[in-house]
């Protein structure tokens, strides 16, 4: 179970977390895992080749997915009616970055339900960056990374932290070497560069709660007027 609660954050821990499954092998390791850096490592950093980087490029406001304006509802009660049923209201059984169904069953208490306006859909699109002194190294993690990582038609990533499989689709692949100033721009250093696009929601505001009518007392009560109409005097105790 991941502990990095909060937009971006645990999103950046997922993408983290998947590649740092990749590995290579050589004559001297059979296995040996890569490592996953946000950004190019500082100078003070001692790198070992490879490895791989992490950069956010962009947040972006997905609107072909956005729902109406809608509060959303849970309620971990199964004995009172369920919200979700009503024609004006939702239900969830998370809060996206942050709790799962177990945790919002917490904030609810057994009596209650807890409240929150419709979330914002974003897309998270990232750059992965691979770097190898190896033509061998920079094909297994090509490889894996096409293969396990971010699969063509199948890509997603799971996010620990509310219970959720987003999708997570590769955009863009480009090869781009550059030369190793550590040995006098003499030599390659293989790079290869992945962008893809994370799923992702913001919510509008925090969980509310909401209390749960106990009862509700009805008195109807005819009066006779120049209207002739009825009147409904109606209270109710929370």
């Amino acid at each position: 179970m991941s502990n990095n609660p909060g937009f971006a954050l645990a999103e950046d821990a997922a993408l983290k977390r998947r590649l740092q499954t990749v590995y290579v092998s050589d004559d001297l390791n059979y296995q040996r895992f890569v490592d996953v850096y946000f950004r190019y490592p500082e100078a003070e950093t001692e790198v070992e080749y490879p490895f791989m980087t992490i950069e956010l490029l962009n947040i972006s406001h997905a609107r072909n997915r956005q729902l109406s304006e809608q509060f959303h509802y849970y309620s971990s009660n199964p004995d009172i009616p369920q919200v979700q049923n009503s024609r004006n209201a939702r239900y969830i059984d998370y809060f996206p970055s942050e709790y799962d169904e177990a945790g919002l069953s917490n904030l609810a208490g057994y009596d209650g339900y807890i409240a929150i306006e419709p979330l914002v859909p974003v897309d998270l699109t990232y750059q992965v960056s691979t770097y190898a002194r190896s033509q061998r190294h920079d094909r297994q993690m090509t490889s894996a990374l096409l293969r396990y990582v971010f699969p063509i038609r199948r890509g997603f990533i799971e996010i620990p932290e509310d219970g959720t499989l987003r999708r997570c689709d590769l955009l863009d692949f480009q090869q781009a070497d550059i030369l190793d100033q550590e040995t006098g721009y003499k030599k390659r250093i293989f790079r290869k560069i992945f962008t893809v696009n994370i799923n992702a929601e913001i919510p509008q505001n925090d969980i509310v709660g909401v209390p749960l009518v106990q009862s509700v007392n009805g008195e109807l009560k005819e009066t006779r007027d120049d209207l002739n109409v009825l009147s409904i005097s109606q209270t109710q105790e929370f």
